[in-house]
């Protein structure tokens, strides 16, 4: 009996959860059948032909009117409608007779990323439309499944991220491995190590056959491990997948989205219709844009590249992650020591690259190597454009489409680079650093991201365009000493040759050649940097350093950024956010942080300020540097000036325009390492001009001009009478101009401003000067970082980003440049030392007074007005 109560009871159970189930599936079917858009129309169909069957109400659409018109017949319809025609007509009245208000139109933004008119005037051309006006529009890339899912059914509309790369196009990736292993190139570089690996193994005896048979298997079996380790292995099928992550992961970490203007995904479509390879080339701040990069693109319906990513990278599972998405893996160092000379691996990384652009995949490498830990650009890395470049000039490749792309964070994903400018080792990635990296990441809230694209432009266009410009050839044989008096002359080639070097060069390389790909290395690095979109986070961190560094209010703080949003984006710089300025603060703020920015929280009279610590510093530089390298050519010509008037009176100080220019150029020599003031194809002397040009209309300085007429009617007798003017040249007329200090207050604050733009990297380069011995270089950084803390300790440098391990850096390479010093390796460990003609104290002294002179202490930064 038992037994049947308890089968029965079992059998009761079942019937019940069978029941539910039916009636879950049931409801669920109901639930569909009524939210989707084909059965919503269906329903919308039957409603008209059920009230064209009532004939109570012409103008019913669905059941729910027809019975709300059944319900209501005792009233007076055509009353009704007497009155909404009524209203009608008296509202068009209104409009007709009253004033035309224009409707509210979208906020447009200056045209950015365009090709340079100079070198690429086709290019600039060709990938734009020309039946629409391009009005500078951000779309949000995350939304783009939502807008493209919105009408479709349940699954659809909340599964919209999955459906989304579901239906992503899936491209063909071939393996190009074989192809690569019959390089023409590849098998020499493998005959030719064989070859020496027979010298070394025969002790110059005649080696046999057999010798060179298993001498050439063991080449070989190397060589292709080389390229299973470089090469990547792109699935569509990981990709999905990542996409589909990103998707989780962006919304999470970016609560503003991630934009990206709508007309440079339209001219990559209308570039890719050309048939050529797209190489992109972005500037690099994080480890997030390997994937972000490819992220954008694959969701804007373009072929994902392959992308150059540092050997580093390379660990377990994350980097498998990365090979699937097209990462293949390039050694930090390839040549340069003889620890890392390769030939083999060399020739295997341009077979491989070669034969992908064949293939037709698009390629992406990071054109300053590694990420930058300044937030300015870097100088290029000019290693993988070589092989693009001799690509090209032997025929191998057409063209090439060159794409620089701009990334930027409002918080940056990685952190900071505070450990590393202190001189601290830099900590190599491990699975588990990538692993807390990524947990802390998904656990912050990073703002809003930017990721544009700039016109593609034609490496074939860039090299005619080079090779036309002859100041930029005849390279110098000789550096250059800063004392030199035709540096206006020389600047812009001595640039050039001084940084035309790369690890992938081959030794039968002209020295024009270095120089070409360098000049189109920096050229895509400007044309980055000036189309990179500012964040709020830039702004305010810029202002805080500079304009208000001994603090403010919270309103004299908005009025500021407002006021500086304004003047950049006159200046043509796009901005990355919007709204009210107290919401634009407000947010930078949150995002900054209480650790760098004091007095953030009190929104009333309490001041807002800097965080004095080093660290914090460090920190904010980071950010406000993208401000600095916008206006580094005006601060560059304000620093020099101030040099020059800082030992005479106020009472009218008046400077020669040929002065100023000679300080300005030697000023602009000595920051060689830390900007890039303008593009290859203009002169250093132009853009100086040109900021010169702008201080005058900014009623920053005045420009008076004093005739001499007496000299001018002697020239112009002197020419009449000999009608021949290939002796004597008509004098300067620049050297009657001279230039004036305005005193109004607002002259007063932007020159102040502009010094503190540079004033802590003149700190540092004075320090690294006093601090000059023969040491290794670690030794020699760390006491100068030691210097300067200690001096920043004293009060006597307020410049805690001064403290920065890249300044002392480039100011050896500058003086390396100069000849004052070498760099040698002596038993793997780098070293300084003092060339023999500066051995003297004297000598030495009377080099570093050229960086002295501009860090000078001039009475106009110790007068601080505090708001």
């Amino acid at each position: 009996m038992d037994t049947m109560i308890n089968m029965w009871t079992v059998v009761e159970h079942v019937r019940v959860a069978s029941s539910a189930a039916e009636l879950a599936i049931f409801t669920a079917i109901l639930y569909w059948f009524f939210t989707s858009s084909r059965v919503a129309d269906m329903l919308e169909v039957v409603g008209e032909r059920v009230g064209g069957w009532c004939g109570g109400v012409r103008e019913s659409s669905s059941l729910r009117q027809v019975a709300r018109a059944r319900r209501r017949q005792n009233t007076d319809v055509y009353a009704k409608l007497d009155n909404e025609l009524a209203t009608r007509a008296s509202s068009l009245y209104r409009l007709k007779e009253g004033p035309q208000v224009p409707p509210p139109q979208p906020e447009t933004r200056p045209p950015a990323g365009l090709a340079c008119s100079r070198c690429a005037p086709l290019s600039r051309d060709s990938w734009k439309d020309p039946k629409t006006e391009e009005l500078g529009s951000v779309i949000n890339i995350l939304n783009i499944g939502r807008q493209t899912f919105a009408n479709g059914g349940v699954v659809s509309r909340y599964l919209c991220d999955l459906a989304q790369c579901v239906h992503l196009i899936k491209y063909d990736y071939k393996d190009i491995l074989p192809s690569v292993m019959k390089d023409e190139h590849f098998q020499r570089a493998i005959e030719d190590t064989t070859r020496e690996e027979l010298k070394t193994t025969a002790n110059g005896n005649h080696a046999g056959e057999k010798t060179y048979a298993s001498v050439r298997k063991r080449v070989e079996a190397r060589a292709l491990k080389v390229l299973q380790d470089i090469s990547s292995s792109m699935s569509n099928n990981v990709l999905r997948l990542v996409a589909w992550l990103c998707h989780k992961a962006v919304r999470r970490i970016a609560g503003g989205g991630c934009g990206t203007r709508a007309a440079c995904v339209e001219r990559l479509r209308r570039a890719k219709a050309a048939g050529l390879p797209l190489v992109f080339v972005p500037l690099h701040r994080s480890h997030f844009d390997y994937v972000l990069v490819t992220f954008t693109l694959y969701l804007t319906g373009l072929r994902p590249p392959l992308v150059a990513a540092g050997d580093n990278m390379r660990i377990p599972f994350f980097g498998w992650f990365l090979r699937c998405c097209g990462a293949f893996f390039i050694r930090r160092r390839v040549d340069g020591s003889e620890y890392h000379g390769d030939p083999v691996y060399k020739s295997a990384l341009r077979a491989y690259i070669l034969n992908s652009l064949s293939a037709n995949n698009n390629l992406e490498f990071f054109i300053e190597g590694g990420r930058t830990r300044t937030g300015k650009p870097q100088l290029p890395k000019a290693g993988i454009l070589s092989v693009i470049l001799d690509a090209y000039l032997d025929g191998t490749i057409d063209d090439a489409l060159l794409v620089p792309v701009t990334l930027n964070y409002d918080r940056l994903v990685d952190g900071n680079f505070v450990r590393e400018q202190l001189g601290m080792p830099k900590q190599m990635e491990t699975f588990w650093s990538a692993f807390r990296g990524i947990w802390r990441t998904l656990n912050t809230n990073h703002g809003s991201i930017r990721v544009d694209f700039n016109q593609p432009i034609s490496l074939k266009e860039l090299v005619t365009s080079f090779q036309k410009y002859n100041y930029l050839k005849a390279p110098i044989e000789m550096p250059l000493t800063p004392l030199n008096n035709n540096l206006a002359v020389n600047l812009d080639r001595q640039i050039l040759y001084n940084h035309s070097h790369s690890s992938l060069f081959g030794a039968d390389v002209s020295t024009e050649q270095k120089m070409m790909v360098e000049a189109i290395g920096r050229h895509l690095v400007y044309d980055a940097a000036q189309s990179t979109a500012l964040m709020c986070t830039n702004v305010v961190s810029y202002v805080l350093l500079t304009e208000q560094r001994q603090g403010c209010s919270l309103a004299a703080l908005q009025a500021c950024v407002h006021a500086r949003g304004r003047a950049l984006r006159r200046a043509g710089r796009d901005l990355g956010y919007s709204g009210e300025p107290h919401l634009v603060v407000r947010r930078a703020l949150d995002m900054l942080g209480a650790a760098l920015v004091r007095g953030a929280a009190g929104a009333g009279g309490g001041a807002v300020r800097a965080a004095g610590a080093v660290p914090a510093a460090l920190e904010l530089a980071y950010y406000a540097n993208a401000l600095v390298a916008h206006y580094a050519a005006s601060a560059v010509l304000v620093t020099a000036l101030e040099s020059l008037v800082h030992n005479k009176s106020t009472e009218e100080v008046t400077v020669r325009h040929s002065e100023l220019m000679e300080a300005a150029l030697q000023l602009s020599e000595i920051l060689s390492q830390e900007f890039i003031l303008c593009a290859p194809c203009t002169r250093i002397e132009e853009r100086l001009l040109e900021a010169l040009r702008e201080l005058v209309s900014q009623d920053i300085l005045v420009e008076t001009q004093t005739p001499d007429v007496l000299q001018e009617q002697r020239w112009s007798q002197k020419f009449a009478r000999t009608f021949d003017d290939d002796d004597d040249e008509r004098p300067d007329p620049t050297r009657l101009i001279k230039y004036k200090l305005s005193k109004s207050p607002e002259a007063i604050a932007e020159r102040r401003r502009l010094l503190q733009t540079i004033r802590p990297l003149l700190e540092a380069y004075s320090a690294t000067c006093r601090c000059l011995r023969d040491a290794p270089q670690k030794e020699l950084v760390s006491s100068t970082l030691d210097s300067l803390l200690e001096s920043f300790a004293q009060n006597k440098m307020i410049y805690g980003e001064a403290v920065s391990t890249d300044a002392i850096k480039n100011c050896l390479r500058l003086l390396r440049q100069w000849g004052v010093i070498e760099m040698y390796t002596d038993n793997r460990e780098r070293k300084v030392r003092i060339c023999p003609p500066y051995k003297n104290k004297s000598n030495i002294d009377d080099i570093c007074a050229n960086i002295h002179k501009f860090n000078i202490d001039t009475p106009l930064l110790k007068w601080q007005q505090v708001k």
